[in-house]
């Protein structure tokens, strides 16, 4: 299970027209975005959200991308992360979020835009790491995936649901950062992984989920140039109505 967190001060109109993106089918092509209830919203509604969060001035990006392995439908994740957040989030009083699933990879995965109150949204590290095992729970890993090196073993036909972990994890971090040709990191990363013999087992390569700390500190957790790029958004540029197209 991939979790990754990141938060910013100002409104979630830029992170809501990301999420609701399609990259893989025609530009004007949208993701639908679903509320806690886990009901379709319409364009209004989610301009209200996008109000709301610009009252609150604070708003979460979280990505959940459960073990390719596990071989999830984009409705198995849907459902999962409502799941998942609903668990976690519902009794805070403040907070509301939207998610939506991104299918256009071979490993649907959602995209959660939350806000509330700063203070039922910041987290530390051990906030994160719990988030990250109940979100585990609610997509039952480990025991729906398998290891990705047996799978290569057993069904080297079928390696395409064994995505490289760090094609996932620079994919993932350069969403993070809305970067919108996160795609382009994904390619670069599995064309390299793929240069590897297939079969022989892949070294699961340690890596950091991004940490997200009080904003104090924010500065000595950010590593790469994306994620510094992000933190530099003071405060959120005008939205721009179909900025994709």
């Amino acid at each position: 299970m991939m979790l990754k967190t990141d938060y910013q001060e100002g409104g979630a109109g830029n992170l809501i027209d990301y999420i609701r993106r399609d990259r893989e089918q025609d530009a004007g092509s949208t993701v639908d975005l679903r509320n806690p209830a886990g009901r379709e919203l319409s364009g209004s509604e989610v301009d209200r959200f996008v109000d709301k969060s610009r009252e609150f001035g604070f708003q979460r990006h979280m990505i959940v991308s459960p073990d390719p392995t596990g071989q999830y439908s984009p409705q198995e994740v849907r459902a999962n992360t409502r799941e998942f957040m609903n668990s976690e989030f519902a009794q805070q009083p403040t907070t509301d979020y939207v998610y939506g699933v991104h299918r256009d990879t071979e490993f649907p995965h959602a995209h959660i835009a939350a806000t509330g109150e700063r203070a039922e949204l910041e987290m530390d590290r051990e906030d994160i790491r719990q988030l990250r095992e109940q979100a585990a729970t609610a997509y039952e890993e480990p025991s729906r995936t398998k290891d990705p090196t047996t799978a290569a073993r057993d069904a080297p036909e079928d390696i395409g649901r064994v995505v490289d972990q760090e094609a996932r994890e620079q994919y993932h971090e350069a969403e993070l950062s809305l970067n919108p040709e996160a795609e382009k990191a994904l390619k670069r990363a599995t064309e390299k992984s793929q240069q590897k013999d297939v079969g022989q087992p892949t070294a699961e390569r340690a890596s950091d989920e991004r940490q997200t700390e009080p904003l104090s500190e924010r500065h000595e957790e950010l590593r790469d140039a994306d994620a510094e790029a992000a933190l530099e958004r003071k405060q959120e540029p005008e939205r721009k109505p179909g900025w994709w197209q």
